[in-house]
Formats: structure tokens, sequence, C-alpha cells
């Protein structure tokens, strides 16, 4: 029973990833760290060929549900976002915002240190520096054309995004005028596109994740204050503002309901595991 629940709470948590992987202003790295994935996740993939058994069946219902939400919620995406963007947003923002006093507890696991909340001054500076820097500059034109360098450049920023948290993916692929095509091969089925992108993603991913498993396992205390430097970063830079009226409430109300589910869910998880481990 706790190897069902197990599969179906990270495959639901990797369907999470796929359509935040593929939401502008969105990082998946945030919401796993925010899920208490991040760094387990991270070791599975490092220790993948040591531990093949343990890392499969932790990495599959993820990357089952990663998949799933990036090929089956493409379209419904395009179309939502084009709808109801702010609701989504403040639904985002809600799920994040409910799992900071999780990721504050695994932060502190070993005991606090005032030294570590320069990295979250830091990474927080970054973050808003680099949102406005994007901000500054026009987004390129949308005539790039989805050719083999593209592609491979397309898969490189995925990993980025899905590696670094706070890196929104979708939000740079935006700048450099890709997104609009790569979704679209992402709702054709594109297969030729889709290996492309797999080939670039592993090839940033391999480097990328060995830096990141250093900092976690060296300087465990000074890398979580940092993502949660990162985190408070992104919800600023993804803020779609305030409305007025009955949708200002309802979407203050979606914010809430979010933030409840998520801190729930981090209390069941607590409670169930206390962390995640590759099983």
């Amino acid at each position: 029973m706790d190897h069902k629940y197990d599969f179906i709470k990270k495959l639901l948590l990797g369907l999470a990833l796929g359509i935040a992987s593929i939401t502008p202003g969105i990082s998946a790295g945030v919401i796993a760290a925010a899920a208490g994935l991040y760094e387990p996740a991270v070791r599975a993939l490092v220790n993948f060929r040591k531990e093949y058994r343990q890392s499969f069946r932790f990495l599959f219902p993820l990357g089952l549900g990663v998949a799933a939400g990036i090929l089956l919620f493409s379209r419904v995406w395009q179309q939502l976002m084009f709808t109801a963007e702010f609701r989504v947003l403040y639904v985002f923002l809600g799920l994040v915002a409910g799992s900071i006093p999780a990721l504050f507890k695994e932060a502190n696991c070993h005991g606090f240190r005032k030294r570590y909340l320069g990295s979250t001054l830091v990474a927080l500076a970054i973050i808003l520096f680099t949102g406005r820097l994007m901000a500054w500059f026009p987004q390129f034109s949308g005539r790039v054309e989805l050719d083999v360098a593209t592609v491979l450049l397309s898969g490189a920023v995925l990993a980025f995004g899905s590696i670094i948290p706070g890196i929104s993916s979708s939000l740079i692929l935006m700048f450099l005028g890709i997104y609009e095509k790569l979704l679209a091969a992402f709702i054709q089925f594109d297969l030729g596109t889709l290996a492309g992108v797999a080939v670039g993603f592993v090839l940033a991913a391999l480097p990328l994740l060995k830096l990141v498993d250093l900092l976690f396992r060296k300087y465990r205390g000074f890398a979580y204050y940092g993502v949660i430097g990162i985190l408070f970063g992104s919800m600023v830079m993804v803020f779609p503002g305030f409305r007025t009226g009955i949708t200002l409430i309802m979407d203050l109300l979606f914010f809430l309901a979010a933030a409840v589910l998520s801190w729930a869910t981090m209390r069941l998880q607590k409670g169930h595991k206390k962390t995640p481990s590759l099983k």
C-alpha cells in the first residue's frame, strides 16, 4: 500500500512539474524543491548507475508524470493561459506559498546559521536582476525556426530550468522567440523535435547535476537558503498584480485554496515519510 501511495504521489507531482515546465514564469525546479523532491531527485540522477534499481523506482513515476504533463496538457495549457492566466498564476503562487514552511524546516534540519541568510539575499538579488534585465531587452522576433541547433538549445534551456530552481525555461524560450513553436511541436507530437529536445536536455543536464549535487552535499544550508531566495524572487517576478471587484476576491480564494492544499500535502508527506527517499 505504501509503494502504491508513493507511486501515485510522485506521479501527480511529476504531472505538476511537467505543467510547470511549460508555464511561462513558473520554475519546475522551485516546485520540486518546495515539494521536498529536489535534492533526492538530483541524488537519484547523479547516482543512477551505482544505485540503478532504487534510482529507477524513484524517478520513473516522476518522469512519467512530467511527460504526461507536457504532452497531454500542452494544448489545454495553451488555451488556459490565454483565457485565465491570472487565475492560473494565483494558483501556482498559492501552491508555492503553502510549501514555504516545509522548505524552511528542511533547510534548518541541521541547525540554523545567520550566515545562511547571505545566500538568500544573493539569490533573491540575482533573480530580481535577471527579471529586470529580461524586461529591458525586447523579445526576439518570432521568426526563429526549429532547426537542429535551435532544438538542441531548447533542450538545454529546459534542463537549465528543471535543474536550477527559480529559472523558468518557458520564460527564456519566450524571450528567444522559440516558445510558441516548441509548444506547437509538443501538441503535434513531433517525434523528431522531441528527440532533439531530449538530446539537448541530457547534454546540458549531466554537468549541471554534478554541480548541484556537490553544492547540496558540501554546503547544504547555504544551498537550501539560496533556493529559498530564488523561490521568493520567482514569486515576485511571476506575481501578475491585483484585479478589482469580484475577480480579485476569486483570485485570492484560489490562492488561499492552493496554499492550504499545498501546506496540507506537505504535512501529510511529513507524517507519512519524513524525507523523500530513493524508494
